[in-house]
């Protein structure tokens, strides 16, 4: 009777072992599961904020000619407004920060701007436009954890 004991006590050892193993292995992969995530959306957030900041500067070298670059006050924050002739008619492209998210605005000089009205570049939980010097602006992004960014570009023709 003795020896089967031993090997019951035997079996449920393994049995133990084999379990206690499958939960480490469960909880080591719900750990990497979390850092992975994490990780993610730091990278999302990090690309967010540089895309933001890559594509108003991208913008302002292709308007980049005397006049064309101007930062105007409105009544949710600052404007970049680029301008262009076609066709013997001048066409605005508003860049601004409204509701969460960089946003674009193309129209006829002559036409209203509204806020509502732009498309949705990029969703960014703040973002600025400020003119620092004669033709130097500063652009800022902030995300949701407060992290900034910051990117400094120069209007070659001036403002």
């Amino acid at each position: 009777m003795a020896k089967k004991n031993y090997g019951l006590v035997r079996m449920v050892s393994i049995l133990a072992v084999l379990a206690l193993f499958a939960v480490s292995g469960m909880v080591l992969v719900n750990i990497g599961v979390l850092v992975y995530k994490n990780i993610a959306e730091s990278n999302l957030e990090n690309y967010q904020l540089r895309t933001s900041l890559s594509y108003v500067k991208t913008k302002i070298n292709q308007a980049d000619e005397a006049g064309l670059v101007v930062l105007k006050d409105t009544d949710k924050g600052e404007a970049l407004v680029l301008s262009e002739e076609i066709g013997g008619d001048i066409i605005d492209t508003v860049i601004y920060y409204y509701d969460g998210s960089v946003r674009e605005f193309t129209h006829s000089h002559s036409d209203s701007f509204n806020p509502e009205d732009g498309f949705e570049i990029i969703k960014v939980d703040d973002f600025s436009i400020k003119q620092e010097g004669d033709n130097l602006i500063k652009l800022s992004a902030k995300d949701k954890d407060g992290d900034t960014e910051t990117l400094y570009t120069a209007v070659r023709t001036g403002m």
